[in-house]
């Protein structure tokens, strides 16, 4: 469904945070010339652009920053009128290229508004919001409305934008939460006629499927619409607590034992660092395990947590205390916030993800952890103590209905995926080759996929790989892409070899 000119629904916002140029809290733009206006749009030229990590950087020839619908449709006139490419970026919470161009960059982080909740003739509350929202700019509405109501599963930092989250197919720990765009009943998307695209089930199923996760190839996206649960159907029971990497990854049985413990819990995260102590050598010998578990008991004060030693002697880990303790689900899910971190914070890393389907005893999955404790352990004591900033973290979730995720099932949605990040501090040397060339080895001896947000476009022989392994999924993705975008406006150098209609 395509309209030249709608507005979000008639129900007045409930956020509306227009910025017009980008603020202090947003340093991944170095601005060095002035503004200008272009039918109302703010955009500067020539400016360097970088993600969060600082692993990536760019110098677009415009940044724009819209604030409306009407903003969105000047920059695509713009583009199209001097045959410019088109990405769009937040706040740069991406280890691949997905938002580089030298042409027009856009910044979604004006378009934050969030439309009131409206609950369905279904019983089913649903949320509309703009890309450029924060997840806690939506935890925060969505916790004041009445009733109270979040997103069962959502990604664990709280200062990433929608935009990216749903381009992207990020996803959190949630079992049955699959991907946050598993959750979409709607999205919109002007393509490059500057026209407005109504995606959803009832209209084009194909079609919606793709724009679930559309990689940005489809236009900018302007609003999504997502489901929500009432948190008063219930809470989440965080469980955080230090285990033998022995007993629950030796010995006969241990992939069962694995995947009852998964199956059993709302949510499971297995965290990892290479050495027992901060400056020493010796190896790790116990991991950090948290899981979540639904229940109607009443919400505790995080002071009942223990104040017992994290499993890396170091100041730094002195929040990661263990225990029980019941949790709103906004809360439980974003552990590292209410634990007293702050999101992504300051400290810059390299993320390298890719998930494989488990075996129906997990086997892939044991063989796969201790492989790769022992390879990590290598690495970050080969050239001692430069490496230590690295540490393995594994979610667990069931397969995507979404073409283009990375954890997609079209016969068997019931199929369980683990999700690994290999994750190294941003000075950690070697570290892009060693953790590329790890999930090389996992698409070849596992059929792993890479996170499309995160680092993989260094893998060896990863163009190929994910050609033959996508290969019926990018024909529809194309299909459908060329009746919104004939003309390449939205395809940067990261996604073209991918597009290309060629055998391999």
């Amino acid at each position: 469904m395509t309209t030249d000119n709608p507005s979000l629904d008639t129900a007045a916002p409930i956020s509306v945070k227009p910025t017009a140029a980008p603020t202090e809290q947003e340093p991944i733009v170095m601005l060095g010339s002035p503004m200008a206006i272009v039918d109302g749009v703010s955009f500067s030229s020539g400016d360097n652009w970088t993600n969060w990590a600082n692993t990536l950087s760019a110098q677009p020839e415009r940044l724009f920053y819209p604030n409306t619908l009407e903003d969105l449709q000047v920059i695509i006139r713009e583009a199209t009128e001097n045959k410019k490419k088109v990405r769009c970026v937040g706040n740069g919470h991406s280890w691949s290229g997905t938002a580089v161009t030298q042409d027009y960059m856009v910044s979604i982080n004006g378009m934050n508004r969030i439309e009131k909740p409206i609950k369905g003739e279904n019983g089913e509350w649903t949320v509309t919001i703009e890309m450029g929202v924060e997840v806690k700019e939506l935890d925060e509405v969505l916790r004041k409305h009445d009733p109270p109501l979040a997103l069962a599963s959502n990604v664990m930092p709280t200062d990433i934008r929608y935009g990216g989250i749903l381009t992207m197919g990020c996803h959190g720990a949630g079992l049955d939460g699959r991907t946050v765009s598993d959750t979409l009943t709607e999205i919109t998307i002007v393509n490059a006629y500057g026209e407005l695209h109504i995606y959803s089930e009832a209209d084009d199923p194909e079609a919606f499927n793709i724009a679930s996760i559309n990689l940005g190839l489809l236009g900018i996206v302007y609003t999504a619409t997502l489901k929500l649960v009432p948190m008063s159907h219930y809470r989440l029971r965080a469980i955080d607590s230090y285990e033998s990497v022995m007993d629950y990854f030796e010995g006969p049985g241990v992939g069962l034992r694995l995947k009852e413990m998964v199956e059993r819990n709302d949510s499971t995260e297995i965290l990892y660092w290479p050495h027992r102590t901060f400056l020493g050598t010796e190896k790790n010998d116990r991991f950090w395990l948290k899981h979540w578990r639904r229940t109607l008991d009443a919400v505790e004060d995080l002071e009942n947590l223990k104040d017992q030693a994290p499993t890396v002697d170091h100041p730094a880990f002195a929040a990661f205390k263990v225990g029980e303790i019941v949790k709103e689900i906004p809360d439980a899910i974003h552990f590292d916030v209410t634990q007293g971190g702050e999101g992504t914070g300051e400290g810059k890393f390299y993320d390298a993800s890719a998930g494989f389907k488990l075996a129906p005893d997990f086997s892939n999955f044991v063989e796969c952890f201790n492989e790769l404790v022992e390879k990590n352990y290598a690495f970050s004591t080969s050239e001692f103590p430069s490496r230590i900033g690295t540490c393995l973290e594994v979610r667990f979730i069931k397969a995507s209905r979404k073409m283009m995720s990375f954890v997609y099932e079209k016969e068997d949605e019931e199929a369980i995926y683990c999700m690994i990040n290999v994750l190294g501090a941003k000075e950690t040397p070697g570290f892009v080759e060693y953790s590329q060339g790890v999930l090389g080895g996992w698409i070849d001896k596992y059929n792993a996929k890479p996170h499309w947000a995160k680092l993989w476009e260094q893998i060896p022989g990863v163009i190929p790989a994910l050609r033959r392994e996508y290969k019926d999924r990018l024909a529809v993705l194309n299909r459908v892409r060329k009746t919104q975008d004939p003309f390449d406006m939205f395809v940067n150098d990261t996604w073209r070899p991918l597009l290309e209609e060629r055998e391999d």
